[in-house]
């Protein structure tokens, strides 16, 4: 699950380069050895269950590296990151366990 986090967050840092965040946040999951259908499936969920600009947020973070970015996930606010951990563990559960989102 661990590998899972720091994948999407490292797909998600794509997105500052330009793109879409869930192209950028799959591409960054399969390279990291994941399925392209558990990554995609983890992106729609995440995409599903943020709000836009927190899914920004965490795509920014994860453009800007491990350290820094875990420094920016740090910043946001308690709710926000309520809602980013509470959304990777249900994509990560629902989407590795064969779940589809679609």
């Amino acid at each position: 699950m661990k590998k899972f986090v720091f994948a999407a967050i490292a797909a998600l840092a794509l997105t500052a380069c330009g793109g879409s965040p869930k192209v950028a946040m799959v591409k960054a999951c399969t390279d990291s050895g994941e399925s392209d259908a558990n990554c995609t499936c983890i992106a729609d969920s995440l995409e599903k269950n943020l709000d836009k600009d927190t899914f920004k947020a965490v795509a920014t973070a994860m453009a800007a590296g491990e350290e820094a970015g875990n420094k920016m996930m740090e910043e946001l606010p308690a709710e926000k990151q309520g809602a980013v951990m509470g959304a990777l563990m249900s994509a990560g559960m629902s989407c590795m366990m064969g779940a589809s989102e679609g």
